[in-house]
């Protein structure tokens, strides 16, 4: 089935009606940083703190290339067929697999280890990642992608606190950083306040800097709090 953006949200819709919650705070990366801040913006009075790593959103598809895309895909999901996982014999053979660079940066092995722990799944076989293989062949060919401007409406009504967190080394595809630029000024100018910070390292620096990322949230967290009980006591 196709799966764009929008429908991300109706699935944390889902999940946040089962728990019960009213108010909550985000903390995400990359396509979940991307899902968090399209949440908070259809759902800004439920969301307290947004915590983006490497925010983006999605890519941005010339109109003119609709069709061809949309060829590749239909033909793409019209021959999909249930593919065969690769295999791997242990954690570290598969970790090693999930250091290719993405983005221009590599993973260290403790950070790999860590996510392939994860996103791994023991078989007769041996051990498989846990995503569906199918996935990576048509995600490059996706049409239905959400125009900048109903983004930029959606991230303008973001209400809550934003700490956006980016990787010195982070590379962006030709094309999206004036996009990102863009979507980034929108959920600052509606924010309730923001803090911005580049962090050494690439897209997951969040992993290559434990502890730094989590001095920044624990002051970014503090300053948040001490900011509503302003406004409650104002009140």
């Amino acid at each position: 089935m196709p799966y764009v953006h929008f429908e991300y949200i109706a699935d944390v819709k889902k999940v946040i009606s089962q728990l019960g919650w009213e108010r909550f705070s985000f903390i995400a990366h990359s396509m979940g940083a991307n899902v968090a801040a399209l949440y908070a913006g259809t759902f800004p009075c439920e969301v307290e703190d947004l915590i983006l790593f490497d925010f983006g959103g999605p890519p941005i598809r010339p109109t003119e290339k609709t069709a061809h895309l949309l060829a590749r895909y239909a033909t793409a999901m019209s021959n999909a067929k249930t593919a065969n996982p690769r295999v791997y014999q242990n954690l570290e053979s598969a970790a090693k697999r999930r250091q290719v660079p993405y983005l221009g940066s590599s993973l260290s092995k403790e950070g790999a280890m860590l996510l392939t722990e994860r996103g791994t799944r023991i078989t007769k076989k041996g051990l498989i990642f846990s995503h569906d293989p199918i996935l990576k062949d048509l995600i490059t060919c996706q049409p239905f992608l959400v125009p900048q401007q109903s983004l930029l409406s959606v991230l303008s009504k973001i209400q809550c606190a934003v700490l956006a967190l980016e990787g010195t080394d982070t590379v962006h595809n030709p094309g999206e950083k004036e996009p990102l630029i863009e979507r980034l000024k929108v959920i600052y100018q509606s924010a309730k306040f923001k803090f911005c910070k580049r962090i050494k390292g690439g897209h997951h620096f969040h992993l290559e800097q434990p502890e730094q990322v989590a001095q920044e949230i624990k002051k970014f967290l503090a300053t948040s709090q001490s900011q509503e009980c302003v406004k409650h006591s104002k009140l």
